[in-house]
């Protein structure tokens, strides 16, 4: 869960006045479009002056980056150049900026005022509620109430079918939501919902509401055809088959009584029959079709049919104005006022609108997912028959209605009470992506603990070795995956996407971390493919293939370099570097400062690395804690080793860390064993007790050709060692020339060796540069300072003050 930031008061409180504002905006819209507007609009004033904007904004962005996402802003670049090109081009152009307007606020307002969701949705249902009952009680008792001018101007022809059909176009979705109410709902307030929502046909059969009746027959047969593929029983699902049937008769028998006075209007032959279409629309079509070729790619611009040849004549020679306002159907109006490009668009975003609806309410249920598609039904397939696709009240209420079908989405798959009940905190769920367990051991248990000490439940995807089940007693979940190591075999690199795209895809984690440049490239990769939410990258060195000079290595390194830069694009993709050198490599290669972080290294337990207390007695000893990479140096060290020894030197120099067969950067073990043979070195291969080797030595040694920042010398810096390495990237970030340790240049063994030299010879000088790194990590480099910027920067908030470090183990209760 994320660490809540305290709110002053007043501000919850606007932002409580704001969701109430939005949740009835809506049924607002009884009194006009200037109540919706004026609730919308002072809605939205509130959470401006009193929301999070930050994660609104974060949010709004996610909203609209996938493929429906990109769908929509397509569609709105398209509508704009017909605007531009339009025959009224002011007319066009103010509509397109009035739908950019609405879309873009009620969407932003939506994400500002999440966090009371629930008082908008409540505020909307009792608003409708007591709009429902008003209109029901006018109907039976007194139709004048439902206009002010009715009742006071007795003489006033009063029409009440024309006054309750606009409502009639909120309703429709309002018993959506009361039915959605309902199923959350216990006791009497679920009843209340239900009854709510069947008194809602009596309004629509008094407006004569058919693109109305249509909307919710279109929602219910979505829901049905979901049903049958969500229900197992075979009886069940030939009993929904037969209540669609049922429905559809039943409307089209409602259909052609209503239309059956509307059988001929001037002499217009209809060309379909009356009683499914009347034929004002049958002859509205007939004459849209008629101009769609007259401008085929942009047609005569959005909102522009009054200004059709001929639209004029046609209205008046009707008994209503039938073209001037619309077509009567969004398909016709797209392809009149849009043209073929605007189709192109547009009809592929419906499309996706239904797949993406269906698909939802296959995979979470229709307790979570119906509303959202009986919606899109409703709107979609009502607009053919009837409404303009530029109506403002009819797009707006749509838009509020859809907005909050989404928050209450949203809660259901967050495993809270939807809408009732007590609040339960959300636990996230943190993916951390390393090569091997004892890597994350080693570089990423403080992070770990961290998120697991917040609540998360923590993945740790790597290859699994010894240390796995250790992690599981303390609360990780380890999960084994095939991490592409060693080599450049594409078939590897394939197979560690296709594991980490499945595990992604079943557990949905909140955020991903991957830990270093293979993962980072194949694990973020995999998020992309199946549509991860945050992943954090953390490129704690640049390794083999940005140092070597090999071909291959060169091929691969530009590779990846295409890799960062298309990565730099996608905003679900972050990256945290440790050094400056890196940090501005990506920002050249693409990334910009709100998702790149130098957080310099990943922390150490300064109560486990902690200084000797005693001197030593036997020689003096150099430290040299790494893989046996010749990346890291250990050609250079062998070399210093032996010239030390023809200077009659007697330093011992311990390695401690094992060789990497799966990497061609490795040495083997039989030179480790010759050199130790020869008298220049200790190898101790990989250890547990690197803090009591590093208390034993008087100085560390790491001439590595580049780092991010190197855990070895970290652990070194915190044990008051000294430290010798070389002039590159990551080393140079902990490594201050002549204040607490010595820099040479790259490949250089004389330059190393007289460096080991100087230092082991001069004790004051040595113990001064120890304690000034050990000052260095106790201010800026421990687990305490970084675990906390890495964590603020995985999840997106503000910075705890500190972490506590925890031992590696199973820990006592």
């Amino acid at each position: 869960m994320q660490q809540p930031v305290p709110a002053r008061h007043w501000r919850d409180t606007m932002l409580s006045l704001a969701a109430i504002l939005f949740g009835i905006s809506a049924p607002l819209f009884f009194f006009g479009r200037a109540a919706l507007g004026v609730g919308l609009g002072l809605s939205l004033l509130l959470a401006i002056v009193s929301a999070d904007h930050g994660a609104a904004w974060r949010k709004m962005r996610n909203d609209f980056m996938g493929p429906l996402g990109l769908l929509i802003v397509a569609t709105l670049i398209v509508f704009l150049i017909s605007a531009i090109g339009s025959v009224v081009p002011s007319k066009s152009i103010e509509t397109w900026v009035a739908r950019f307007s609405m879309l873009s606020g009620i969407w932003y307002l939506m994400r500002l005022i999440q966090l009371k969701a629930r008082i908008a949705w409540d505020s909307c249902i009792l608003a409708t509620w007591a709009l429902i009952i008003f209109c029901v009680f006018s109907i039976v008792v007194h139709p004048e109430l439902l206009s002010l001018k009715a009742l006071r101007e007795p003489n006033f022809n009063f029409d009440i079918t024309r006054r309750l059909k606009p409502v009639g176009s909120f309703l429709i979705f309002g018993a959506m939501m009361l039915v959605a109410d309902a199923f959350d709902r216990k006791g009497v307030r679920k009843y209340v919902s239900v009854i709510a929502a069947i008194a809602i046909l009596p309004i629509l059969e008094v407006s004569q509401g058919r693109a109305n009746v249509a909307a919710i027959l279109a929602a219910g047969c979505a829901m049905g055809i979901c049903l049958v593929f969500l229900i197992k029983s075979r009886f069940i699902k030939v009993a929904v088959f037969a209540g669609i049937a049922v429905a559809i008769v039943g409307v089209l028998l409602w259909l052609g009584e209503v239309t059956g006075n509307m059988s001929d209007l001037r002499g217009f032959v209809p060309y379909l029959p009356t009683w499914l279409v009347d034929v004002h629309r049958q002859m509205i079509w007939q004459f849209t079709y008629s101009h769609v070729f007259d401008h085929p790619l942009i047609g005569y611009g959005i909102n522009a049919s009054p200004w059709v040849p001929g639209a004029n004549e046609l209205a008046g020679s009707s008994t209503q104005s039938v073209l001037p306002g619309h077509p009567h159907s969004w398909f016709m109006e797209i392809w009149l006022e849009v043209g073929i490009i605007g189709l192109l668009v547009m009809v592929p975003m419906v499309a996706c609108c239904a797949v993406t609806a269906f698909v939802d309410v296959l995979r979470n249920g229709g307790k979570v997912s119906a509303l959202p598609l009986a919606m899109l039904a409703a709107y979609w397939f009502a607009g053919l028959f009837n409404y303009s696709f530029w109506t403002s009240w009819w797009f707006g209420v749509f838009m509020l209605g859809i907005s909050l079908a989404f928050l209450r989405r949203e809660w259901l798959l967050l495993g809270k009470p939807a809408l009732g009940g007590r609040q339960t905190l959300l636990r996230r769920k943190t993916m951390i992506v390393c090569a091997e367990d004892w890597s994350f051991v080693s570089h990423r248990i403080g992070l770990g603990r961290a998120a697991l000490v917040r609540g998360d439940d923590v993945v740790v995807a790597c290859n699994v070795g010894d240390a796995a089940d250790a992690l599981r007693s303390e609360g990780f979940r380890v999960v084994d995956v095939p991490i592409a190591r060693g080599g450049l075999s594409p078939l590897k690199s394939l197979k560690t996407v296709k594991s980490l795209a499945c595990l992604i895809r079943r557990e949905q984690p909140d955020v991903i971390v991957n830990v270093a440049i293979q993962c980072v490239v194949l694990s973020a990769f995999a998020g992309l493919l199946v549509g991860a939410k945050r992943s954090v990258n953390m490129i704690t060195g640049l390794g083999f293939l940005f140092v070597s000079g090999g071909v291959n290595a060169r091929v691969v390194r530009h590779i990846v370099s295409l890799v960062l830069r298309v990565y730099a694009r996608c905003p679900s993709i972050n990256v945290i570097v440790q050094n400056r050198d890196d940090h501005a490599l990506m920002s050249d290669l693409g990334f910009r400062e709100s998702r790149l972080a130098l957080i310099r290294g990943s922390g150490v337990d300064i109560s486990a690395f902690a200084p000797r207390t005693t001197s030593s007695d036997g020689p003096k000893t150099a430290i040299f804690v790494a893989r046996m990479l010749w990346s890291k140096g250990l050609a250079e060290l062998i070399e210093a080793a032996r010239i030390l020894k023809s200077r009659n030197r007697t330093y011992r120099f311990l390695l401690v860390g094992d060789a990497d067969p799966a990497n061609p950067d490795s040495a083997s073990e039989s030179d480790l064993v010759k050199w130790q043979q020869d008298g220049l070195i200790e190898w101790l291969g990989k250890r547990s007790d690197i803090a009591h080797l590093l208390r034993s030595a008087d100085l560390a040694v790491l001439p590595s050709w580049r780092e991010g920042l190197p855990k070895s010398l970290l652990e070194a810096a915190s044990s008051g060692l000294a430290m010798v390495s070389t002039d590159v990237p990551g080393c140079r970030e902990i490594v201050s020339h002549q204040e607490n340790g010595l820099l040479v240049p790259l490949r250089d063994a004389n330059a190393l060796a007289d460096a080991i030299e100087k230092l082991m010879e001069d004790d004051a000088t040595r113990h001064a540069y120890g304690a000034a790194a050990r000052g260095l990590v106790e201010r800026e480099l421990c687990d305490q300072v970084i675990i906390a910027k890495t964590l603020a920067f995985v999840t997106g908030t503000a910075p705890v003050d500190h972490v506590h470090a925890v031992r590696f183990g199973p820990q006592k209760t």
